[in-house]
């Protein structure tokens, strides 16, 4: 049985599911004494899933709490931890707009080995675990294997993919493809599609799914050229925005968007439950999105939940559209429905009036 029972908390995208799942992947080697159990949630939500965990009777069986690619945002919420889990509690984060909350509690959050680089939550785990006396005992070309893999989901989730002039086109290719094989699963299957890359070499999975990595770009090529048509431009918070609709392909389709209108300050792709928004470094997205959206991220990426449904309000302006159209033909109809009488000279009017008076 084993020793230690570690909850893991993390966030819901191919970083979320990177960080805790290579610390699962490593427990028969590294943790031999500990088990993990994961929970994956949206962006906004920690603070509201550590609550609800708390109350319940079964956080007396955990050791440690790991929370990944999130911060928690409440100061109560840190103060549970330190009641319930004392100095069992670490925090694997990298968005900036929960920084300064992370050096608050500086002895309980994990920073990256190379501050020049920017990290991921995938990452600083990685970082974390080649510290552990214990990681000596990883196969080395099991290492390389992992540690390519976490490179591949570091330069996505911070775009350096796109932004970094270094990089080499390998790697650039490799971690474009290894997120749209995450995002093409549904949810329910993004522990299994992560666990089973982890499992293997990015080269070999890679090999065997060729064809639906070439099928899933030219879908999104389709995908962007047909969206990219509908972006409104329009000032919001004395910034000029581009906005577009887009349920898929949300971090593709804004950069394309600042791309190609670069008079915008930043892109804001609406969602069915969400917006992400990407700058081109004239607006800290990461605050409009905590001061409006209830999110965070970075200075330049960055995503957040809506109070609104716009498939709903959609919906309701096609109804409303369609009742005004209906008004204006009834009323159009109206006015040619005309009598004898309307088309008569006034004169001729008056005198055929007259006589059908007399009796």
């Amino acid at each position: 049985m084993a020793q230690r029972l570690i909850k893991l908390f993390s966030h819901n995208d191919l970083d979320g599911f990177g960080a805790p799942l290579l610390l699962k992947t490593l427990q028969p080697v590294m943790f031999e004494d500990a088990e993990f159990e994961m929970t994956n949630c949206g962006a906004g939500r920690i603070d509201e899933e550590l609550s609800r965990w708390m109350q319940t009777a079964e956080v007396g069986r955990f050791t440690d709490v790991y929370i990944m690619d999130m911060t928690p945002d409440s100061d109560y919420t840190f103060k549970l931890l330190n009641e319930r889990f004392a100095n069992h509690w670490l925090v694997f984060d990298h968005h900036e707009s929960e920084a300064e909350l992370r050096q608050k509690y500086a002895a309980n959050s994990i920073v990256p080995a190379n501050p020049a680089v920017n990290p991921s939550a995938t990452s600083l785990v990685w970082d974390w675990l080649k510290q552990q006396s214990s990681f000596a005992k990883v196969d080395e070309q099991r290492q390389t294997d992992l540690a390519y893999l976490v490179e591949l989901i570091r330069a996505y989730d911070t775009w350096d993919w796109q932004n970094d002039p270094e990089m080499n086109e390998q790697e650039r290719t490799d971690a474009d493809n290894l997120d749209q094989l995450f995002w093409f699963y549904p949810l329910q299957d993004s522990e299994e599609f992560v666990q089973n890359v982890f499992n293997t070499s990015w080269q070999q999975y890679q090999k065997e799914n060729r064809l639906l990595i070439r099928t899933l770009n030219e879908r999104r090529a389709k995908y962007l050229k047909s969206h990219l048509k509908d972006v409104l431009i329009t000032d919001i918070d004395d910034h000029k925005f581009g906005v577009v609709y887009a349920s898929d392909y949300k971090s593709e389709i804004a950069h394309e968007l600042l791309e190609e209108h670069p008079e915008v300050d930043a892109a804001l792709v609406v969602s069915p439950v969400s917006v992400s928004l990407r700058s081109n470094g004239k607006l800290d997205v990461a605050k409009f999105a905590e001061k409006y959206f209830n999110g965070g991220g970075h200075a330049d990426a960055a995503g957040g939940r809506l109070t609104v449904n716009p498939i709903e309000v959609g919906e309701q302006a096609v109804i409303d559209d369609l009742k005004q159209t209906i008004a204006n033909q009834q009323n159009e109809q109206k006015s040619n429905e005309s009598t004898l009488a309307d088309n008569l000279d006034p004169e001729v009017a008056a005198k055929m009036a007259a006589l059908f008076g007399k009796k």
